[in-house]
């Protein structure tokens, strides 16, 4: 036996209004929240890529070991939050942060290839993190900003 009650149709707009104002409210909060997980995430894994020229495996293998368990963490965590989030995303938000985690991580794997080459400039290693953490930090200032 339900306790339901029987409302008039002024009553149940009214539900359904508060209902999608409420719904609103989760998807405007659950977009913004993953737009700034994936502006932290973006920078970490740029960070991550410019710390790679700096310390490569045949100079430091402890310092290299751990900035790949460090960019473990950022790939899990990155996910985690995804997973949680997803639901309440906009639609085409899905999409666009996949697609910004995505070359982020072919981006990063680019970097891993510029090791040999031992860039020492600074200004090369600042546009490698500039250019490892644009898509997903583009990705997730668009998330933020909506």
């Amino acid at each position: 036996m339900s306790a339901e009650k029987n409302f008039d149709p002024e009553q149940q707009l009214a539900a359904l209004a508060q209902a999608q104002a409420n719904m609103d409210r989760a998807v405007g909060y659950g977009s913004k929240l993953l737009g700034w997980y994936s502006i932290i995430v973006a920078l970490v894994i740029g960070a991550l890529a410019f710390l790679l020229q700096l310390y490569p495996p045949r100079d430091n293998m402890v310092g290299f070991s751990v900035i790949i368990g460090l960019y473990v963490v950022a790939i899990v965590a990155a996910s985690l939050a995804y997973r949680k989030l997803y639901r309440s995303l906009p639609v085409g938000y899905s999409k666009r942060y996949n697609r910004g985690f995505m070359l982020t991580i072919i981006l990063y794997a680019a970097s891993l290839a510029l090791m040999p080459l031992e860039l020492g400039s600074w200004i090369i290693l600042g546009l490698v993190w500039l250019a490892v953490s644009a898509p997903l930090l583009i990705a997730g200032i668009g998330m933020v900003r909506k």
